[in-house]
């Protein structure tokens, strides 16, 4: 295989992580450098002995059926799957010998009548309840499999559990923002998070109603920020004082603002409220960690009522235990009352208010109080 083959192969492994297709590129190249005429990518159950088959090159679908149903039970190689060491190569014939390997009717009944003659398998990635391998299989005619012939191919074995671990990520972190996502759109009022200069970075449904009532001149898919005292949309709702300027007073980093709130009008006259709160740089929605971001709530005429609990759960992720505390201390007491009325520990107490600072931004009870007081307690 060629330099260039090579960084292809790599290549394809990484995009593999978004393309199954790239991936197939990868073993076929894989397959096709060896001298295979087939590759699987397997994942041995161990726990219910099975083997499983991922990806596949050259498929043979009645071949995996009659291994499964029939042969696994006899494959000689699995003894010796139990005992490799990730990194390490099963080879037949130095494993098991030409001679075994004639007598074997796994060969003999199994192999040999679908044309194949040698097998030699990596363990990829070992995890308490499975293992995944590459294994090859050579067709009838040609030499068995060799050790030169598993070292030609370990440069891609790193590449490989690097790519699947990343794609196992990228999977995980997938299935998170999509269940986020869901959460998002059943809270009961509008949310977005903006950047500090306008640009709308993620909202759901409701919130991106709201996004050309607070920035006329922004949408979701500019980043152009509206002009200074811009207060009125479309739909005439008119801001208690322009929400740029709010943007800017609590994403500045020197005013150490703990949350802003506006009141907005239609004219209908129904009010809604907004409520803005910058993100801690480690926040879970900061999502531009290069320049502030701010959370946006807004509580629309007629919706459910937003109370601080929800906010405080669904929107900074504090815990039941640390709600209980930040409800007792927005009623303006100070810690050693608020854990003798919830009876915990001061200790306690104040490892919970440390969590609470943290995940809120705030870094004194009186920014906490500021910002409880802000958030409108409908507790």
């Amino acid at each position: 295989m060629t330099d260039t083959q090579m960084h292809d192969t790599i290549r394809a492994l990484y995009e593999g992580i978004f393309d199954a297709d790239a991936w197939q590129r990868s073993l076929g190249a894989l397959c096709q450098a060896s001298g295979s005429s087939h590759a699987h990518l397997l994942v041995l159950d161990t726990v219910h002995e099975r083997v499983l088959v991922h990806q596949e090159v050259n498929p043979m679908p009645e071949a995996v059926a009659a291994y499964r149903e029939q042969f696994a039970a006899i494959d000689p190689a699995l003894p010796f799957a139990r005992r490799m060491a990730v990194g390490s190569w099963y080879i037949d014939s130095r494993e098991l010998g030409p001679q075994v390997m004639r007598k074997s009717p796994f060969y003999g009944e199994f192999l040999r009548p679908i044309e194949q003659s040698s097998v030699m398998a990596c363990l990829i990635e070992r995890q308490p309840h499975y293992d995944v391998f590459l294994s090859l299989q050579r067709p009838h005619g040609h030499d068995h499999y060799s050790p030169e012939d598993a070292r030609a191919l370990d440069w891609a074995i790193p590449h490989m559990r690097q790519a699947m671990a990343l794609r196992e990520r990228t999977h995980q972190v997938s299935a998170l923002a999509h269940a986020s996502s869901q959460l998002m759109e059943r809270l009961p009022f509008g949310v977005i998070v903006f950047r500090d200069d306008g640009k709308p970075l993620l909202s759901n449904s409701i919130g991106e109603n709201w996004v050309r009532r607070l920035l006329p001149a922004v949408s979701i898919e500019t980043s152009v920020a509206a002009p200074p005292g811009a207060a009125r949309d479309d739909g005439g709702w008119t801001l208690s004082r322009p929400f740029a300027d709010a943007l800017r007073a609590v994403s500045n980093p020197a005013s150490a603002q703990p949350a802003q709130a506006l009141r907005a009008v239609d004219s209908a006259g129904r009010q809604a409220q907004v409520i803005l709160m910058p993100l801690p740089p480690a926040h879970h929605l900061a999502l531009d960690w290069q320049r502030p971001s701010v959370l946006v709530a807004i509580h629309e005429p007629g919706a459910a009522p937003m109370t601080l609990p929800t906010v405080l759960r669904e929107l900074y992720g504090l815990t039941p235990a640390e709600i209980r505390l930040a409800l007792q201390l927005s009623t303006g007491i100070g810690l050693p009352e608020a854990c003798e009325l919830i009876g915990i520990r001061r200790e306690t107490g104040r490892t919970q208010l440390k969590a609470i600072f943290t995940k809120t931004g705030t870094g004194t009870q009186a920014q906490l109080a500021h910002l409880l007081t802000r958030l409108g307690v409908r507790a």
